[in-house]
């Protein structure tokens, strides 16, 4: 991540690095890290609780979001604009691009496999639909479904994740031919991952003094209050704990997804909060996160 900060003011490093490095990520390395981790998890796991919790996450992560921020914005007279783009990022967590590295850095390798549930059917689903229509929504937009199936139906990860199932139905045959070559895709992911976001971080006094009171809300509902929830419904009230339980919180945990500020700037939301949302929310992620591991689970 610090060598992309570095990279973006080096004059004659290329500016569109970003964007060319992300198509490789969402083209290529994303979904070679589903089809090398996640058929062999759906053939381990029973069809029950165990697959609908991690994916659960996202989905009421997203509607405590709407709640949240519809009843404080109308209370703080903020326009349709804001509360939109602050449902947008504070509802949908980073679960792949920064959560996966973090994820292997505090548990290991292992976490990937429930992280790709958290984050396809969860996150990635979330976004292109209900993330979608609340974005239209409050932007006074209007898409049709035929655009919301398009939009899911060819995102590469899912097609991926699509194959993965029909992979695993099949048998799991070729793996070990498959396999190695989908592994060693699927690595380039966390260092271009991070090199990326570095690359995409802004920051600016002046705009943070403006929007500071927001921000503040945003951030602290994202990484604060949406783990706190979570740890007590999980922990507290399902009495969960091994390896899912603890990549659910921690995944509650992680910054807004980039690709959410993406969204919202698309349809015309107040695009300065949603940038200062991920700009500022995921160097502190780094901090964050592990706290929350050290304090839960350590």
């Amino acid at each position: 991540m610090i060598a992309g900060v570095i990279c973006k003011n080096i004059r004659n490093f290329p500016g569109n690095s970003a964007q060319a490095l992300n198509s490789f990520i969402i083209h290529l390395s994303f979904p070679a890290l589903i089809l090398s981790q996640l058929p062999p998890l759906l053939a381990s796991m029973s069809f029950n609780e165990q697959l609908f919790l991690p994916i659960s996450l996202a989905w009421m992560g997203f509607v405590l979001s709407f709640l949240f921020f519809t009843f404080i914005g109308k209370k703080l007279g903020w326009s349709r604009a804001k509360i939109g783009a602050l449902i947008l990022t504070a509802g949908l967590g980073n679960t792949s691009l920064v959560g996966f590295p973090i994820l292997e850095a505090i548990i290991g390798p292992q976490a990937i496999q429930i992280g790709i549930l958290v984050d396809q059917p969860g996150s990635f689903l979330v976004l292109s639909t209900m993330g979608i229509f609340v974005a239209a929504l409050f932007s006074g937009a209007k898409p049709s479904p035929q655009f919301m199936l398009k939009r899911v139906l060819t995102f590469p990860p899912f097609i991926a994740l699509i194959l993965s199932v029909v992979w695993t139905m099949s048998g799991y045959r070729g793996a070990n031919i498959l396999g190695p070559a989908f592994v060693k895709i699927a690595s380039t992911l966390v260092p271009l991952a991070l090199f990326s976001v570095g690359f995409q971080l802004r920051f600016d006094l002046s705009v943070l003094k403006k929007r500071w009171i927001p921000l503040a809300l945003g951030l602290s509902f994202k990484l604060l209050l949406t783990p706190l929830v979570f740890s007590f419904f999980y922990i507290g009230l399902l009495n969960g704990s091994g390896l899912i339980t603890q990549v659910i919180v921690l995944e509650a945990a992680m910054a807004s997804m980039i690709t959410s500020a993406v969204v919202a700037t698309e349809f015309h939301l107040d695009s300065e909060i949603a940038n200062l949302m991920v700009g500022i929310g995921i160097p502190l992620s780094l901090i964050t996160v592990p706290l929350w591991n050290y304090f839960l689970f350590q």
